[in-house]
């Protein structure tokens, strides 16, 4: 019976000094916690490509625009819908394309919708069809330029705004 007295006082000053020594041993400690990671896709990012710009060159009195533009959905899976198109003034006001007058003017029409003046384009599902993934959507665009048009490189004329939306 002495013996585990004996033991269980040893047992507890062993157990004491080492709490002890815990203690005192250092002024900081590290801890390492992990991350707790939780992933809930409710939404799908748009990843599409638009044009950088939409060059218009007047040579000569004729208007030349580039025949190469597109928007491309460069997604893996799933499509995307141009819901909105928008022309706004730049150097030069926005004019109507199917009635073309003013100074300072440009008229464009993509795809066949052409502007009104500066504002939302009125467009269609033929004109901008559903983008299927790894799909691109051609961009037929025409424009008209004032005859008063100065020579000059690079000037930003007007703007163009595209909406595009994840179809369900």
């Amino acid at each position: 019976m002495k013996n585990k007295r004996l033991s269980a006082l040893c047992m507890a000053v062993i157990m004491m000094l080492t709490m002890s020594i815990t203690a005192f041993a250092a002024n900081s400690t590290t801890a390492t916690v992990p991350v707790t990671l939780t992933v809930s896709n409710e939404y799908r990012a748009v990843n599409v490509t638009v044009p950088a710009s939409f060059p218009v060159e007047v040579i000569n009195g004729v208007v030349v625009t580039a025949d190469n533009a597109k928007i491309t959905n460069n997604a893996k899976t799933g499509a995307v819908k141009i819901t909105a198109v928008s022309v706004t003034d730049g150097a030069y006001k926005v004019g109507n394309y199917d009635n073309f007058s003013g100074t300072q003017t440009i008229a464009l029409k993509f795809n066949g919708c052409p502007t009104t003046g500066a504002g939302k384009l009125n467009i269609n599902d033929k004109a901008f069809p559903v983008i299927k993934a790894g799909v691109s959507l051609p961009l037929t665009y025409f424009a008209k330029v004032s005859g008063d048009a100065q020579n000059t490189e690079g000037i930003e004329a007007a703007k163009v705004v595209f909406t595009i939306s994840i179809v369900e």
